[in-house]
């Protein structure tokens, strides 16, 4: 397991055997004869376990433990107690010990109660973390598309997520689903029942990047209030989701490549080494290549990510995903807000289909569920969109396209221009005029007028 664990106890023989079985089961062990060089160890080593025999020659045992409690509420205490000493083991208990061996023991015994405390301890720690993050609404990690780009990605996760790779790249603009793959890796892997915890590289400061991936000790820095776990350890067992990395600066890029080469960090402030073991799922909407060229990005780490790529293509190159994308996200809408929506209007999805998209999947999304909560309705129509979005695509239509009628008399005049645009607005919102105004950005009465000729 790697974790770190104190063993106190005053008798040197019971000291050594019992941390060198512990150090055969993959602990990390430090040791102590005496209550003194117990408390310098416990305050340079941080130890998740303490192994604690109540009997000490120069200090009592319970008064270590609540010290010990005092500084670190979360650390796991196992208390051992000569036989008959059932009354001290008692009080250990209030005073918030995890657990307590009697003597003799089994060294099994001790080696059992470590790995329970262990245990506890990381459940304890996955479930703060849950708990304390914000809550997102789902990402619907799963991949609903047509295009045979976004088919022979989904073929490559297949392949990927259950394998033993541990180190992924994803790469593609900002908001094509690069957290959606990251979640199918995640889900599909031999450590699906692990955390999935994400980092967005470009959401914190330089300075706290090192602290939120490996964590930091109380005191490592002025406002080191208390203990904070890395979210690298949190991952432990699971993945770990790092978005936007093309955004860590130097020193960070640094560090990170020690811990994917060798899966090991220390907590700010502290001298122990922690081992984990967990996937690494790294997102970019940035060229890492160019970034090597340029010297922003370390080559050496750009080489350690690159050794498996996901390129995920924009909305733009997949216009055949936009209209069952949309009809996926317009369920969830009906869903979410308990609105009667069915289906999408032919036109509406014509309409979907030429915008180009800059913000990809992401703003889809978001144009969907506006539409959804603002209206009422069972058939999405084009005037239930955006106008924005609809002046997009028709500055994006040739003016040949949109003046298709004068377009056979030659090059058309401005008036001429004017009126097929008017039209196409009209014809795009059902033939209501009001919402034709409200896209054209006039009042209605100016639209009446401009069509007055020719009706």
């Amino acid at each position: 397991m790697g974790a770190s664990v104190l063993v106190i106890d005053d008798e040197p023989l019971i000291r050594q055997s019992i941390s060198g079985a512990l150090r055969d089961e993959g602990f990390e062990i430090s040791a102590a004869g005496t209550g003194q060089e117990a408390q310098r160890r416990f305050a340079e080593d941080r130890p998740e376990v303490v192994l604690l025999d109540l009997v000490l020659g120069d200090v009592d045992g319970l008064d270590l433990l609540r010290r010990f409690r005092t500084e670190d509420p979360d650390i796991k205490v196992l208390v051992i107690t000569a036989h008959g000493s059932i009354d001290a083991a008692i009080t250990a208990m209030r005073l918030g010990a995890y657990d307590f061996i009697k003597k003799p023991f089994e060294l099994d015994e001790i080696i059992a109660s470590v790995q329970n405390a262990v245990r506890t301890s990381m459940l304890e720690r996955r479930v703060s973390y849950l708990q304390g993050r914000d809550r997102k609404k789902g990402t619907g990690a799963a991949l609903v598309a047509r295009s045979e780009a976004m088919q022979r990605v989904a073929n490559e996760v297949s392949v990927i997520g259950p394998s033993p790779v541990g180190v992924v790249l994803v790469t593609g603009e900002s908001g094509v689903g690069k957290q959606v793959i990251a979640r199918m890796l995640h889900d599909l892997s031999a450590a699906a029942a692990g955390p999935f915890v994400e980092l967005n590289c470009s959401a914190i400061p330089e300075s706290l990047v090192e602290s939120e991936l490996f964590g930091h000790e109380r005191g490592a820095f002025s406002d080191a209030r208390e203990r904070k776990l890395g979210l690298c350890e949190v991952a432990d067992g699971g993945t770990l989701f790092l978005d936007e990395i093309g955004d860590l600066g130097q020193a960070a890029q640094a560090k990170l490549l020690t811990f994917i080469e060798h899966r090991t960090f220390r907590r700010l402030g502290s001298t122990a080494t922690k081992r984990v073991e967990a996937r690494i799922v790294a997102a970019t909407n940035r060229d890492l290549a160019s970034m090597v060229a340029e010297r922003t990005f370390r080559e050496d780490l750009w080489y350690r990510l690159n050794t498996i790529t996901l390129v995920l293509p924009p909305l733009r190159r997949r216009p055949e995903d936009i209209p069952i994308l949309a009809a996926s996200f317009l369920a969830e809408s009906a869903l979410e807000f308990r609105r009667a929506w069915r289906t999408i209007a032919p036109e509406t999805a014509q309409l979907l289909r030429d915008y180009r998209w800059p913000g990809n999947v992401r703003e889809l999304r978001s144009v969907i569920s506006r539409a959804a909560l603002l209206n009422d309705g069972e058939i999405l129509e084009p005037a239930h969109l955006p106008a924005d979005l609809i002046a997009a695509v028709l500055a994006a239509t040739p003016v040949a396209r949109a003046s298709a009628d004068a377009a056979s008399k030659g090059i058309p005049t401005l008036e001429e221009v004017e009126l097929a645009h008017i039209r196409r607005v009209l014809d795009i919102a059902g033939g209501n005029r009001t919402h034709a105004a409200q896209h054209l950005g006039i009042s209605r009465q100016t639209l009446i007028r401009r069509l007055g000729a020719e009706e």
